[in-house]
């Protein structure tokens, strides 16, 4: 893993005006159960096309506040499995 030779990553893809966007221009080693993966994910958007009510911007929070939450314990249990190794 980490193999790879490009050191030079692509600008993102985010521009400032989304309700969230996510640029990961360069690939991610990711081991997932013993099996070394490469993760290529160069952007992750999401925007509206019309105004967003409160309501629907509080669902969004809700939403993103859980998977904020999800990848935070991931890292937290790929730290503990690394130093147990």
């Amino acid at each position: 893993m980490g193999n790879n030779n490009n050191n030079v990553c692509p600008d993102s893809c985010c521009t400032g005006d989304e309700i969230l966007c996510l640029g990961i221009p360069c690939p991610i080693d990711i081991v997932l159960l013993g099996i070394e993966l490469q993760v290529e994910l160069p952007c992750i958007r999401i925007s509206s096309p019309t105004e967003l009510t409160e309501e629907q911007v509080q669902q969004l929070l809700g939403v993103l506040q859980g998977i904020l939450a999800s990848l935070v314990n991931l890292g937290n249990i790929e730290s503990a499995n690394t130093e147990e190794n």
